[in-house]
């Protein structure tokens, strides 16, 4: 049925060597808007440069998609791989060019650096050291992770993006301490080994297991989890067996056993 939402235009910005990551960084844009939009009343629109400008004259390249695209996003997805991009006469890339716009008017950045396998001849050693160079002179701004696959980008994002959207809103900043859980958040998945169950502080667990064809629920202490579940979807039900529990799809188990540091496998 019909529902009100706020939209939130978000530029996919990067380099030309990370063609597949700005198609998974929109499907995951996507993905959050089948789960959350009708709940939070926001609506996170993809927008891309190929897509969302038009020729134009009277202005350098990067300067057209500034004003045509540019300016009108509330916040920035990046990608980075091997490369930083062409200079634009103005920065060293149209991409840091975006990304500083965004930074100077504290707009939310979410950057993400591949450290994918390249074979050796394909590396330009000086795209490579400028995009080095950029990391470290943006270290402290914005929300920035390194990925290893696709997977685990969209994994990543998604649960940045649960925080991030938390407190979102038109004109909206990210404060450090929205940075600081992000980052937060990852420390916590890295930290202990994937397991069976995770054990918080006081020695409670949390477990996932089978409940219907399409679906599992996740058993256990999750207070401390409670939003960051909701956000992935999971309702709180009174089980066939009169237990209360988190219910899932079977769809959301990789993101869920992320969040909780566990292993994906259903127990029985």
């Amino acid at each position: 049925m019909p529902y009100s939402a706020t939209v939130f235009n978000i530029l996919i910005a990067s380099p030309s060597d990370v063609p597949d990551e700005r198609q998974a960084i929109a499907e995951s844009l996507h993905e959050w808007n089948a789960l959350h939009s009708e709940s939070t009343g926001k609506v996170l629109l993809p927008v891309m440069w190929e897509s969302h400008s038009a020729p134009s004259m009277g202005n350098r390249p990067q300067g057209i998609i500034n004003e045509q695209v540019v300016k009108s996003c509330d916040m920035l997805i990046g990608a980075f791989w091997t490369r930083l991009g062409s200079p634009t006469g103005v920065e060293d890339s149209g991409t840091v060019e975006e990304i500083k716009w965004f930074l100077k008017q504290k707009k939310p950045v979410m950057l993400y650096y591949s450290d994918a396998p390249v074979q050796p001849s394909k590396i330009d050693k000086t795209q490579l050291d400028k995009l080095e160079n950029f990391k470290k002179s943006i270290r402290n701004q914005g929300i920035q992770e390194e990925y290893s696959s696709i997977e685990q980008l969209k994994t990543k994002l998604s649960r940045h993006l649960t925080i991030v959207t938390r407190g979102i809103s038109v004109g909206t900043v990210v404060t450090a301490s929205v940075v600081r859980e992000a980052k937060e958040s990852t420390k916590l998945a890295a930290a202990s080994p994937l397991k069976t169950e995770r054990s918080n502080a006081s020695g409670a667990t949390a477990s996932l297991e089978d409940y219907t064809d399409k679906s599992f629920v996740v058993r256990g202490d999750t207070k401390l989890l409670k939003e960051e579940l909701k956000e992935l979807g999971g309702k709180w039900i009174k089980t066939r067996e009169g237990s209360y529990a988190w219910n899932f799809s079977k769809k959301k188990l990789e993101a869920v056993a992320e969040l909780l540091s566990v292993q994906p496998i259903l127990a029985d």
